[in-house]
């Protein structure tokens, strides 16, 4: 299997895939690994495409989180190289689209390949933070270590800063702020209206850690991050102090692999109660004015919850998908016969949770059951990140950087 591995001012940052899917640093890479295999199900819902586009080349290869954006009527959607388009989110009628390499020059990637360079120009701008909608703008970030605001309208650049460090995750946007969470370590809050830096915050990264970074939410005058030592954390917005930190993955083994505990997953927050999870941790619920444990179970992730009705539903590091109680944190099912496929984080559809997989496959489960009810091939060399849903309409991106909108039919409906 292919391995993913960066040098980046002296961090060793390995691809969550070869982590979770048990493959040795030093082992054979012709070994297979190991995944469940799709068997017959009992079909309850009919997925059905209502239109397909196309974002140029998509991510490829690469573990960058883009997202597709659904808002003021329009789904806004990149490709890892630079190109952002805008749809019309009913017709799938493309809008506008920008090349970032014409307007920005960015520098030399250095994990695209020595030689990239001499064959490809400009530099690709290797996106892999976003997309995030707010205040009339698009904004995202680069593995060049750029944040970028776009007019939503036309796709104009409205002001594009520099932060020296890739940004490998969706930037919070909101109480006039912009906020990024470094691969290095460092969280930032830039002015929404101009990207002026407005203060830095710095935490000492492990030598060993996951690719990715915890997306920072932004939550009544704080700003919620997981780092990549075990931590949940709350910072001032108003000035990046810390307020409080929390243990959410302790670091314990023989070796640094074993001693991971990056807390990689955004913060979910529903009321005064915050949920986190750490890879090689635990899903933590907490008081969100002080950050004191309410309770706390055993599992791992890396991957975004989805928390909604009442209920947690998570893809561990196995990808097996569990629905636990919110209130305090009772297993209500757990699904493991999609174990080792790769799964994307969950979404939630017209009362079912839907994931997609390394193949290409959606898959939608029983709320209430973990059932799976329903399956669609996108195809698209796999569905890396979860579907965006609006009013009822799913919007999936795939790796190669297809843009489809789906909705389903059952005989509830």
């Amino acid at each position: 299997m292919q391995l993913i591995q960066r040098f980046i001012k002296g961090s060793l940052l390995f691809s969550a895939t070869l982590l979770v899917t048990g493959c040795s640093i030093f082992g054979d890479d012709d070994e297979e690994p190991k995944f469940a295999e799709l068997q017959p199900i009992s079909a309850e819902v009919q997925p059905r495409v209502l239109w397909d586009a196309s974002v140029g080349s998509g991510i490829g290869e690469y573990f960058s989180r883009l997202n597709p954006v659904v808002e003021y009527g329009k789904v806004f959607a990149a490709d890892r190289n630079g190109l952002v388009s805008a749809f019309d989110k009913s017709t799938g009628e493309r809008l506008w689209r920008i090349d970032l390499r014409e307007s920005i020059q960015f520098d030399q990637a250095t994990d695209e390949g020595w030689f990239s360079g001499i064959f490809s120009s400009p530099f690709p701008a290797r996106i892999s933070g976003g997309l995030v909608a707010s205040y009339d703008r698009i904004f995202l970030g680069t593995e060049n270590g750029d944040v970028v605001a776009l007019n939503a309208e036309n796709g104009e650049i409205v002001w594009h800063a520099e932060v020296n460090n890739e940004v490998i995750s969706d930037p919070a946007v909101g109480e006039g702020r912009v906020v990024v969470h470094t691969g290095g370590g460092k969280v930032l809050s830039l002015d929404a209206e101009t990207g002026e830096q407005q203060w830095e915050y710095e935490y000492q990264a492990p030598m060993l850690t996951i690719r990715g970074a915890s997306a920072p939410a932004i939550i009544s005058g704080g700003i919620v991050v997981g780092d990549s030592n075990g931590t949940g954390m709350v910072l001032i917005a108003n000035n990046g102090q810390q307020a409080w930190t929390q243990t959410i993955g302790k670091p314990s083994g023989s070796n640094e692999l074993e001693r991971l505990a990056d807390v990689d997953a955004k913060p979910a927050v529903q009321g005064t109660t915050l949920y986190m999870i750490a890879f090689n941790g635990e899903l933590v619920a907490l008081e969100l004015r002080d950050g004191e444990v309410r309770w706390k179970r055993d599992y791992k992730a890396f991957e975004n919850m989805l928390v909604t009705n009442g209920r947690i539903f998570l893809t561990d590091v196995k990808s097996h998908v569990y629905a636990l109680d919110q209130s305090g944190g009772v297993e209500r099912w757990g699904n493991s016969q999609l174990f080792g496929r790769e799964l994307s984080a969950p979404a939630w559809h017209r009362d079912h949770v839907v994931v997609g997989d390394f193949e290409g496959y959606l898959h939608w489960l029983d709320s209430d059951s973990g059932n799976i009810v329903g399956r669609y091939e996108v195809g698209g060399d796999g569905v890396y990140v979860a579907p965006v849903v609006d009013n009822n309409i799913m919007y999936v991106q795939t790796r190669d950087g297809d843009i489809i909108a789906l909705d389903t039919q059952s005989g509830n409906e």
